[in-house]
This record gives structure tokens, sequence and C-alpha cells, in this order.
């Protein structure tokens, strides 16, 4: 019995030892591997990154520039592995990750914030921005949000990096829409944001929250007559197969935040926090701008490749509509002043 209890603990043991050791490559981003590399003992640093975007898109492309950009910064001490299109987790499971610490970087919109502070509603509402200038002059001022990225280092945990987006969104229906008036009882898309679907309230719509990756069948059969969406995510969704009229609103330019796990930057050295700042300071602006520059080549793959007839409505009533929205939202959290200093 002696020597099958031993036999059988020693089965136990190895298949035990196995299995950590399975878990600790799984976990090649792991406590261990960097707490050597920020021991400044000459090891690489290595860093994950991740976004749902699809890997041709914009804004993943944004992400694997600015992994390669940190790499240059850093001459080659910090590497950054980009993973896209959601291939190591849907939106939520990239959220978690990043505040858990198993995912260093990720590219997320102000919606997902807004779960742990409801501040950030305010940045998903509509025409915070007049124009291209009016957004640059936001994001790469340096201090304008500085109040939202506190409250993301405050809670969960995140800090802001870079800013990325600069992608117009407007709205896709299967009816042209002229007015405000035409959204009247139109059955609209919406996402699971609270501002998104009182926005659409706002404006006479009748919304229905629906996911993102079930948008196209909704419209064609006819559970949404519309959406709103960036003109490329359109063109990627093929929207333009089931319905054929785009109004030009341009009532959100997207503004994305590439956030960080904050115990993660704090444990790096300066030289490479420096590295990464560097790499932010030219990655932001150069892509920000290559958004504003996409919006005439989407509208003519959109009218060429899908017959789409594009409308420009007087956003005068919608700019006032959405604008009401975000000056009761920001009175609600006490923030008039952090949202004064956009407007302004």
């Amino acid at each position: 019995m002696n020597v099958l209890n031993k036999k059988v603990l020693k089965g136990l043991s190895f298949t035990l030892l196995s299995f950590m050791l399975v878990s600790l490559i799984a976990c090649s981003q792991g406590t261990a591997e960097n707490s050597s590399s920020e021991e400044g003992n000459g090891d690489t640093v290595e860093l994950v990154a991740a976004t749902i975007n699809p890997s041709d898109s914009h804004l993943a492309q944004t992400l694997n520039a600015f992994a390669k950009e940190i790499e240059e910064q850093s001459d080659g001490a910090i590497k950054v592995k980009v993973h896209t299109g959601g291939t190591v987790g849907n939106a939520s499971s990239l959220y978690q990750s990043v505040i858990s610490g198993d995912i260093d970087f990720i590219y997320s919109d102000t919606g997902w914030f807004a779960e742990h502070n409801p501040i950030f509603n305010i940045l998903s509402t509509n025409y915070l921005f007049k124009d291209q200038e009016h957004f640059e002059s936001i994001v790469n001022s340096g201090d304008k949000l500085s109040y939202f990225e506190d409250a993301l280092v405050e809670s969960p945990g995140l800090k802001t990096i870079m800013y990325a987006g600069g992608l117009e969104r407007n709205i896709i229906s299967t009816f042209p829409i002229e007015s405000i008036d035409d959204l009247k009882g139109q059955a609209m898309r919406s996402g699971g944001s609270s501002a998104e679907l009182e926005w659409w309230q706002n404006l006479g719509a009748n919304p229905t929250s629906i996911d993102f990756n079930e948008v196209y069948s909704a419209i064609q059969t006819g559970v949404a007559e519309g959406s709103q969406n960036s003109l490329d995510a359109m063109i990627e969704q093929r929207f333009g197969e089931v319905a054929k009229y785009v109004a030009r609103t341009q009532h959100n330019l997207s503004l994305g935040f590439v956030v960080m796990n904050n115990e993660r930057y704090e444990s790096l050295s300066q030289e490479h926090k420096d590295a990464i700042q560097r790499a932010a300071d030219k990655v932001q602006p150069e892509y920000i701008s290559k958004a504003f520059e996409m919006a005439e080549a989407n509208m003519e793959t959109l009218e060429n490749e899908f017959d789409v007839t594009f409308t420009n409505p007087d956003r005068d009533e919608l700019i006032e509509k959405s604008r009401i929205q975000t000056t009761e939202l920001a009175e609600e959290y006490g923030v008039t002043d952090a949202i004064e200093e956009i407007f302004n």
C-alpha cells in the first residue's frame, strides 16, 4: 500500500506540476516576467494590447501603429503584442481584463467607463465637437479632458495613454432623412447605453437596443429602420446592402481612449513611461487626422459600391436637441465646468 500511495502521490504531483507549467506559459505576461523586466536587468518588457475592431479597421491600425512606435521609441526595450478583431475577448471581457491587469492596453469607447463612473455618459452624447479643428484642439491640448482622465485613474484604475478616433458618425436608414421630423416614430437601432437610447428619444425616434453584430439582420428584417454608425463601420458591416440612405448628420466625432492598467503603468521605469508617451504624442495626432481624411473616400465607397444616397439635413435642430441631454447630464453629475472646457 505504501508503494501504491507513493505512486499515486507521484502521479498527482506530476499532473499538478504540468498544469502549473501550462498555466504559466499561457500567462506569459504574468507577474513574474513583468517584475524581472521592471527591475532594470535589461530584459525586454512585453506588453499586450487588444481591441474588438477588425485588423483592417482604422482603429485597429491606430493601435498597431502605436505598438510599433513604442518599440521604436524604446529602442526595442518594449514590445507590444496587439490582438485585434476580438480574438482574445469581446468588448466587455477586454474591459474587465485591462482592469484586472491580464491585458495591458485596450482601445475603448467611453461607454464602458460609465459602468464605474456615470459621468462618462456625457462623453457619449452628441455634438460635443463642432468640427475637426475643435476636436483636435481638445484631444491634442493635453489638459482639456484631465477631469475625465483623473476619474479613470481613481476608478477603475486605468491610465489614459492616448486618444484615438475622429471618425464621424452619421445615420444610415431605409428612408431618406431631410430633417429631424423624418425620424418621428421610426424604429432605430440603439446600442445598450442609456445615453444613446435617450438621444434617439429626444429626436422623436422609437429606439430599440440591438447588439452591433445583429444590426444588419435587424434592418434587413424590419426590426429596425436604421442605425447610427461611423462610415467605415457601415462599409465593413455592409449595412448599405439593406439600408440605402445616409443622413450626414456628423452628430458624433468618435472619441476613444487607449488606456492602460494603472498599476502596470506605474510599475514601469520612467524611461519606459517616457518612451510610451513619445509614441503616443506621435501617433495620436497623425491617426486622428487620417480618420478625418477618410470621410470623403468612405462616402464615395458607399455611393459607388452600395448605391447609397446621402442627404444633408439641417443640423441646427439636431444640435439643439442633442445639447439638452449633454447639459442635463453635466448638471446632474456636477461637472458643468468640465464640459464647458470642451464647448468653449
